[in-house]
């Protein structure tokens, strides 16, 4: 079988897998040092270590393929064009309505004291946007990844209403698993930006 022409990828597509991979650099490096605060020092300097240099992985790799974009075309056809535009417009929307249920609940949360339950509801709200980017993307490990970190604020929500456990140490559980599952996605488009190279290699 003959390789990959870089004519047959569109560079919106490659863009999208280069910026997914600096939005997880972005956010690994947010949760995975907001699990400090509730961890011995020691642990709590190797996580944020651990989770920093994962992060600056994802950053260096989505900067060597957003200068890789030359060598893939424009999309040129009127359905590829519309296919993008669609694909970023349902992005966006996805990506607003998690922003303002954020600020929302944090502004809800603080006023009615309820501040302690930011870090889970954060979480939450994060798990569950990844549900409808399956169906944008149309790819499960979208599913995955939703459930897995919508579980870990289910059991944070679940442990601060109970008060068994310090509120900070819930912080640093429901972070440390939300920053797993934004690594998983992160390594997932390390796995594709490596496909694509591989494709258009020669």
């Amino acid at each position: 079988m003959s390789e990959a022409s870089p004519r047959d990828i569109p560079r919106a597509g490659v863009a999208g897998v280069a910026g997914g991979l600096i939005l997880m650099a972005v956010f690994t490096t947010m949760w995975g040092t907001w699990a400090f605060p509730g961890l011995p020092l020691v642990a709590g300097i190797l996580v944020t270590v651990v989770f920093v240099a994962i992060a600056i992985v994802f950053l260096v790799n989505g900067i060597a393929l957003f200068r890789a974009l030359r060598r893939f075309p424009r999309v040129g056809t009127a359905e590829r064009m519309a296919q993008t535009r669609r694909f970023g417009l349902r992005f966006g929307i996805v990506f607003g309505i998690e922003g303002v249920l954020i600020g929302a609940s944090g502004a809800i949360l603080g006023a009615t004291d309820n501040y302690l339950l930011i870090n889970p509801v954060i979480a939450l709200i994060v798990g569950a946007h990844f549900i409808p980017l399956a169906r944008v993307f149309e790819r499960t490990i979208d599913y995955y990844i939703a459930a897995w970190v919508i579980a870990a604020a289910l059991v944070g929500i679940g442990l601060l209403l109970v008060g068994a456990v310090d509120p900070f140490v819930v912080w640093s559980i429901v972070s440390i698993a939300t920053a797993c599952g934004t690594t998983a996605y992160g390594v997932y488009m390390l796995g594709v930006k490596r496909s694509i190279l591989a494709r258009t290699a020669g």
